[in-house]
């Protein structure tokens, strides 16, 4: 069965919760400069509220294409994870309200729709259109095309689909102009109703109810080059807290220290019950910016590991931008200034990964550029943890969707020799 992807407007709640989450680092965009981007929904029903984006110039053909932009970033429309592996090799269809401003702008409207991998979040594309049928003037109208992909992709559980608008060439287009689009209505087949289209069945993952893992300063039984802690279904003995510098971006994620500048922190569970990790796991951590202008985020790791810590095997992580404020739609989310910690919410997902009997996860904090602006030097985030009460400072945790019991090795009995005949009688 045919799956529809509403392109949506951003929300701060919930798995999609995209107005906050991110890649955290700067992308090509298809003429090859590299950009933050402004995150939105790509979600299965249609949205509350038209919006409307009216500021996208055109440029002087022949283009390689033109990202719709916001308020001055491109936008693009990322989905929770999928639910299950599926192939996409079918007809992909497009249908997206678009105009221009002046019938000399020869602008057509396209998609590209790639899938973001859960373990590294690399982008693979899956199809890009090339739809050549000039948009309307002035008054928005549907544009309904299609293009097939070259070979199937297979998107994996725990993967996330991603879905960019981009103006093209409709003969050649032609700087000065402006050309618009309309999306997250709430009516089908009205200015709005803005979606892409694949030919195959794909669902999403719901959020967990399993096992509630809590970080704390519990020293671990895992002895390695970092401050070694135990995540554990027990709540930590009072509040603590980790320091970390910021710097200037946009950078690759940086593992969250013990102390500004200190010793870098993971957080290993005890030996594990032979389980399948998969599904969701929602991570809950509380932390706190010292300023705006730092620009920063968060980014959370699931790994599997060998009993003693070695042999990592990771699972997926993903980024998230705390939220502040709905000004800040276009992607530089961030913790507010002030107010102290706030709890943040990350999902996290990936395939399924078997965990063996004495196997270990290992769980770490990252620090992150934003989705569009890049992190700032001179900053200290402080991450909160070991909190003794649920909804108060340091209360920070993951859910997973399975049962997570410790595995406790079989002891043999000691052998004794049978009793001698006339002992025994």
């Amino acid at each position: 069965m045919a799956t529809k992807l509403f392109l949506g407007a951003p929300v701060s709640g919930g798995i999609n919760n995209v107005a906050t989450t991110h890649l955290g680092t700067n992308l090509a965009k298809l003429d090859g400069t590299l950009s933050g981007w402004s995150g939105w929904a790509l979600d299965t029903t249609l949205g509350d509220t038209l919006n409307v984006f009216t500021n996208t110039s055109t440029v002087a053909g022949t283009t390689l294409g033109v990202e719709i932009t916001d308020t001055a970033d491109p936008m693009h429309w990322i989905s929770p994870p999928v639910a299950a592996d599926v192939t996409i090799s079918g007809t992909v269809t497009g249908n997206v309200w678009a105009a221009e401003t002046n019938m000399s702008a020869n602008v057509a409207i396209n998609f590209v729709l790639d899938v973001i991998r859960a373990t590294d979040n690399s982008i693979v594309q899956i199809v890009k259109s090339a739809n050549v049928t000039e948009v309307a003037v002035t008054t928005r109208a549907v544009n309904n095309f299609t293009a097939t992909p070259g070979a199937g992709v297979t998107v994996n559980k725990g993967d996330r689909l991603r879905v960019r608008i981009f103006g093209d060439d409709a003969g050649t287009m032609a700087a000065g102009f402006l050309f618009h689009i309309g999306l997250g209505g709430p009516t089908a087949a009205a200015d709005g109703d803005s979606w892409v289209q694949v030919n195959e069945t794909v669902t999403f993952l719901t959020a967990p109810s399993g096992t509630v893992i809590y970080l704390t300063d519990t020293a671990s039984a895992v002895s390695t080059a970092s401050v070694d802690r135990e995540a554990w279904t027990a709540r930590g003995a009072g509040v603590q807290t980790d320091d970390i510098n910021t710097v200037a971006g946009w950078t690759a994620p940086l593992q969250w220290t013990d102390t500004a500048g200190g010793t870098v922190v993971d957080w290993f569970t005890r030996p594990l019950t032979a389980f399948t990790l998969t599904g969701l796991v929602k991570a809950n951590v509380r932390a706190q910016q010292t300023s705006v202008a730092d620009h920063a985020s968060l980014r959370v790791e699931i790994a599997r590991v060998a009993g003693d810590g070695t042999s990592p095997t990771v699972w997926a992580s993903w980024c998230l931008s705390p939220y502040d404020a709905w000004n800040d739609k276009e992607g530089d989310f961030h913790w507010p200034a002030s107010g102290g910690e706030h709890a943040e919410i990350v999902y996290i997902s990936g395939d399924d990964l078997a965990v063996s009997d004495g196997q270990r996860l290992r769980i770490r904090a990252y620090l992150d550029d934003t989705g569009s602006v890049a992190m700032a030097s001179g900053g200290t985030v402080t991450l909160y943890y070991a909190g003794t009460s649920g909804g108060a400072s340091g209360d920070s945790f993951m859910t997973f969707t399975q049962t997570l019991t410790e595995f406790v090795a079989a002891t043999d009995m000691p052998y004794r020799s049978p009793l001698p005949p006339l002992l025994a009688q």
